[in-house]
């Protein structure tokens, strides 16, 4: 626990989380209308300027151009298309150096005004490199679509979303510790109880992931069956390895992703009945089985509906409703 943090490094590290959420919500955006690999090149210091001209265009829609994801998936794209592509991607990243850029200046006058203790400026160094972790696990994922395939892999995917929300939860925690005033049960075991819960909720999220790189939803569009059975035949696939089948077999991926949300909902459901009279936070105890069925119906609604094409409206709001469940997961464990 911080003590004594002024008002505005707390809301600073708010602003922080929000912009966190915000890039997350891009992210998926990026990842759902394939423009992650429209970026061929990382440039730090000049990818805040985008094409100015003409010739700047065509120069950066070539270089798209040499790219697997052209060759095998966009040859009949025009350079509007590309536009549009490289929008949400520039997007991302200047939203991700904005984060970075919020982050610093004002890390660098609470340092100087001496706002922060040692405790709390050492966290915040931690948060930097979290920071800078994540813009490098960004490029390697991107890279990884770059070379012999059309899309990233699902692997760098899901470990470029886990980095940012667990670098967002890392971000809310210090947040909670320098507000004060919360009233903590001591409780063994709703805590055991409820790191399970977000182990549980952060393989689940991960799994997404799996299932969103490699576009594993539109495999079976039907719930609660697959295409008409419950274990589909072609679930295991014996030519790959064990670890491949959650990275190449779309079978298993959206199967796999299937069956962790059921147990998720069954352990968040059963927590909140088992706790429901005693509870001390009532209003984020009973939030958890409103937000663990809306993100179960969003799921079934993004499945139902991704015929050819993933939805766009329904995909986001499931990725930003599984935000929203470890969210108020984690504010339970903050305060057991």
């Amino acid at each position: 626990m911080f003590t004594n943090v002024p008002k505005v490094v707390r809301i600073w590290l708010m602003i922080g989380c929000v912009m966190i959420i915000v890039q997350v919500a891009l992210g998926g955006i990026t990842r759902l209308t394939g423009s992650g690999l429209s970026i061929t090149e990382w440039a730090p210091i000049m990818g805040w300027i985008p094409p100015m001209n003409q010739e700047e265009w065509l120069s950066a829609f070539e270089k798209y151009q040499a790219t697997p994801q052209y060759h095998l998936l966009n040859e009949d794209m025009d350079l509007s298309g590309f536009k549009f592509i490289f929008f949400w991607e520039y997007f991302h990243r200047v939203w991700a150096r904005l984060i970075g850029f919020v982050f610093f200046v004002p890390f660098c006058y609470f340092l100087f005004k001496k706002y922060f203790d040692k405790a709390l400026g050492r966290r915040m160094i931690g948060l930097f490199v979290l920071g800078g972790l994540q813009g490098l696990v960004g490029w390697l994922m991107v890279s990884t679509g770059l070379k012999d395939r059309p899309w990233v892999s699902p692997f760098s995917l899901s470990s470029h979303l886990l980095l940012a929300l667990f670098t967002y939860s890392f971000l809310l925690w210090t947040y909670w510790q320098t507000k004060g005033g919360d009233v903590q049960v001591k409780d063994n075991s709703s805590k055991l109880t409820l790191n399970l819960l977000l182990l549980l909720t952060g393989i689940q999220i991960m799994f997404g992931g799996f299932t969103a790189g490699a576009h594993a939803a539109l495999n079976f569009n039907t719930w609660p069956d697959m295409n008409g059975h419950f274990i589909p035949d072609s679930l295991y696939n014996e030519q790959l390895s064990f670890w491949k089948q959650f990275l190449e077999n779309n079978t298993w991926i959206q199967f796999v992703h299937r069956s962790t949300a059921y147990i998720l909902t069954i352990f968040v459901l059963g927590y909140w009945w088992m706790n429901r009279k005693t509870s001390s936070n009532k209003l984020l105890l009973n939030a958890m089985p409103i937000v663990i069925i809306i993100q179960v119906l969003l799921g079934v609604t993004t499945i139902l509906f991704s015929v050819g094409k993933i939805p766009l409206f329904w995909a986001e709001l499931h990725q930003l409703v599984a935000v929203a469940l470890l969210s108020v997961v984690l504010r339970l464990r903050y305060l057991a």
